[in-house]
């Protein structure tokens, strides 16, 4: 089943990401993507490009990163995949503050946390720290 494929390949990119190996993450990401959007998978598209809008954000491709996470929020909204909504606005969220604007930051980062909290996901911890941490004006 190419879903499998897709997911194999999203953990692929994960990894690469990890090892700082950004090219081959976004080659493996956007094979993932290419199949979700085949398939018409909504939910894994909206992952994929969560993904690739992470690594983008790595690379310093800010604009682009925060595309990708706008168009992931807008395909989790369309499917009700609240992880993924949630995903979209921490995204968005630093690629906001890598932008100097913390008031959008902080507004991403409360929505990423309101998604959390209502799914029971650990991260809701990280982005109350990450709120806790900083200073928004």
């Amino acid at each position: 089943m190419r879903v499998f494929e897709a997911e194999a390949l999203t953990g692929i990119s994960d990894v690469c990401l990890r090892q700082s190996r950004h090219q081959e993450a976004i080659g493996h990401i956007q094979a993932a993507l290419a199949i979700h959007q085949q398939t018409g998978n909504r939910s894994g598209e909206s992952g994929a490009l969560n993904c690739l809008g992470d690594v983008l954000f790595r690379t310093g491709e800010i604009s682009k990163a925060r595309a990708h996470h706008a168009t992931a929020f807008r395909l989790a909204s369309e499917v009700g995949s609240p992880l993924e909504q949630a995903r979209a606005h921490s995204g968005l969220a630093r690629t906001y503050l890598a932008d100097g604007d913390s008031l959008q930051a902080r507004h991403h980062w409360q929505e990423a946390l309101t998604c959390y909290t209502t799914i029971g996901a650990p991260e809701a911890d990280d982005i109350r720290a990450c709120l806790a941490s900083r200073s928004f004006q």
